[in-house]
């Protein structure tokens, strides 16, 4: 559930910037996906998935068009590379999330 920028710009970049200029690495013992977010409010996946989004505080929001819906947590002053951990609500796994470069 995204273009490389000048580092020193990406270390002040929102989350929000961060999301909708590069892709969101999703992994989960399963396997991973790549979520394209974009700047009006909707997001696609490799795998199919689209939806709308939002930033809520330190989580990313997301809706799917099927109408799932959750929050997960994001990390400040994101760079092309970071990697984090946190939990799917849905099913209590852990998931890391790693900024990659949108193709």
């Amino acid at each position: 559930m995204l273009l490389t920028t000048i580092a020193a710009l990406a270390l002040q970049a929102a989350p929000a910037d961060m999301l909708v200029e590069n892709a969101l690495q999703v992994s989960t013992a399963q396997g991973s996906y790549v979520t394209y977010f974009n700047a009006d409010g909707t997001y696609t996946t490799n795998i199919g998935i689209e939806g709308t989004w939002e930033i809520r505080g330190n989580e990313v929001c997301v809706e799917r068009s099927t109408g799932e819906h959750g929050c997960a947590p994001i990390q400040e002053n994101l760079e092309l590379g970071a990697s984090w951990e946190g939990e799917n609500a849905a099913t209590g796994e852990t998931v890391t999330y790693t900024i990659v470069e949108r193709e």
